[in-house]
């Protein structure tokens, strides 16, 4: 049996609570709001760009990466959507080789405010109306049906998935699974593509059945061939974090032999990453042969040793975008 039966929807029911209600939203923060994905040279980088709309984030997942980085425990937003789009307009303009992918999820859950906030309609209906680019929305948070009536190809919705047990443990501010996955059906079905992240990937006990399970679930719900891109990620953080791991005896995320990489963060030691992303790696590929896969913030010996891949530095990464873009889009970009 699949994770997800009647107990997993049970225990998800906690991520039924509305976020907004806990959020102290201020305006605005200042600054570029278009930003490059914070890669290192040690890792091969996709050449994504970060859209800061929000900063701060009321979902409060224990790894989160914003406990080690914003001092402020409230919501700042950028409500200035002409500035904005400009923006976004100068980048699309400046890039002469690839299709430039966006997304809103850095700082903050994509959808987990945009209800009350409306953030992502016009920013959404820019791409639909520039046809050259991709917005994509990243979310822990699912709730799509008050932007049903903009969303278009040039979007891609997107969650961050985990077993529910995880996110029972780590992630109980979100929703549940079933809820995740149950969206991202009505978005294939609205004609939007849709992406997965399994990031991060968290070794505990048992975790390598309830990955099974989950991919087995994925592969009922949603239509593989319409899933643009899978992105895995296993755990990383920064000292901070560990600091407050031990003081809140985060078991589940201490689980495993961690070593500090060249990037500064704590990480699974290599040959634990290489076994990991192979196990979860192939059972994606045997739902979906042609499922383009990638790896977050990983190095490019990983990449040779788990997809058999020469991906030496963003250049190529990038590459392999545009020719995924290009499969799923055609003369549509």
């Amino acid at each position: 049996m699949g994770i997800l039966n009647s107990r997993s929807r049970e225990a998800g029911k906690q991520g039924s609570v509305t976020p907004s209600s806990r959020a102290q939203v201020a305006s605005h923060f200042g600054g570029r709001v278009v930003r490059d994905c914070p890669g290192t040279r040690n890792h091969v980088c996709c050449g994504y760009k970060n859209i800061d709309l929000i900063e701060g984030c009321v979902l409060s997942c224990s790894y989160c990466i914003l406990r080690g980085y914003l001092n402020s425990p409230g919501i700042t937003i950028r409500r200035d959507i002409d500035a904005i789009t400009a923006e976004i307009e100068r980048a699309v303009e400046s890039e002469k080789v690839h299709v430039l992918r966006f997304g809103t999820g850095e700082l903050s859950d994509s959808l987990a405010l945009d209800r009350n906030l409306g953030l992502n309609r016009p920013i959404i209906e820019f791409f639909g109306d520039r046809k050259s680019a991709l917005l994509e929305l990243k979310s822990k948070w699912a709730s799509i049906d008050h932007l049903r009536s903009c969303l278009n190809p040039y979007t891609v919705v997107s969650f961050s998935i985990a077993p529910q047990r995880m996110i029972d443990r780590e992630e109980k501010r979100t929703s549940p699974l079933y809820k995740r996955l149950k969206v991202l059906r009505a978005a294939q079905e609205l004609g939007c593509f849709v992406g997965i992240h399994l990031d991060p990937i968290i070794i505990y006990e048992g975790f390598e059945t309830d990955y099974r399970y989950l991919i087995e679930d994925l592969a009922k719900i949603l239509d593989p061939k319409k899933i643009i891109w899978v992105s895995l990620g296993l755990l990383r953080f920064v000292p901070a974090l560990m600091k407050i791991f031990l003081e809140e005896k985060r078991k589940n995320l201490l689980h495993g032999e961690f070593v500090i990489g060249e990037d500064g963060k704590y990480r699974y030691i290599k040959a634990e990453r290489i076994r990991v992303y192979r196990m979860i790696y192939e059972l994606l590929k045997e739902k979906e042969e042609n499922l383009f896969v990638y790896f977050c913030m990983e190095r490019s010996d990983i990449w040779k040793q788990v997809a058999g891949l020469e991906v030496r530095n963003s250049e190529e990464l990038n590459g392999l975008f545009d020719k995924r873009i290009g499969q799923f889009y055609g003369k549509l970009m």
